[in-house]
């Protein structure tokens, strides 16, 4: 069984426009970065009329937002992995499951980034590979309860043998999401099917090793 790229990928822009909920979070998340995008354009084109503790100031701020939308865009994410891979239909089972989940989520965000970050910094392939090994902890966290260090190694172990697919899916992601980039705004809302993917593909990969570890056994 061969992991379907293709198909996860399609599925993610269908999901963004047949999903009430999946739009309406796609539409929160774009006015989300849209508003932050014209306060750092604004931000940046202030005159410095005074002293360079006002540009101190304006990057304080700017951090501050950052920090927000950060905090903001992963309980959004937290939203998707509970209505997709956590297969809740109810909305309010869905944001308790969500709120429940969000400290892990964060706690395993936070750490999967910065070990990638390392990973870029001291080489960057590295840094490359160790981001699609570990793209599917915060996905872990969130629908199978699990802790930080776990939800990384479940995603470590149901990416085996899947790397390059993974990486062929998101440089197809990469290569629409830069077409439609081109259009002022749209590219914030499109760019939504990242994060319904990562729980598609998630569904996928469990699905996978679960019917390996099958044919093992009926195969003992």
């Amino acid at each position: 069984m061969v992991f379907d790229a293709i198909a996860v990928f399609k599925k993610s822009f269908i999901l963004l426009f047949t999903d009430p909920l999946l739009f309406a979070l796609a539409v929160i998340y774009a006015v989300i970065y849209i508003v932050f995008a014209a306060y750092s354009s604004y931000s940046i084109k202030i005159p410095n009329i005074s002293s360079a503790n006002i540009n101190l100031l304006t990057l304080y701020y700017l951090l501050i937002y950052a920090v927000l939308i950060f905090l903001a865009s992963t309980f959004i994410s937290g939203i998707v992995f509970v209505r997709i891979a956590g297969k809740k239909k109810n909305f309010h089972s869905i944001i308790t499951k969500a709120v429940k989940r969000y400290p892990a989520l964060l706690a395993t965000t936070f750490l999967t980034s910065i070990i990638i970050a390392l990973g870029l910094i001291a080489f960057v392939i590295p840094g490359i590979y160790l981001a699609f090994k570990l793209i599917l902890s915060p996905v872990s966290a969130v629908v199978e309860d699990k802790s930080p260090v776990d939800a990384m190694k479940r995603s470590w172990n149901i990416t085996f043998g899947n790397w390059w697919y993974l990486l062929a899916l998101f440089v197809l992601f990469f290569i629409v999401l830069s077409i439609i980039g081109l259009l002022p705004y749209l590219s914030y809302f499109f760019s939504f099917v990242l994060i319904i993917s990562y729980p598609l593909v998630f569904i996928a990969l469990a699905g996978m090793r679960k019917s390996r570890r099958k044919r093992a056994v009926s195969s003992s």
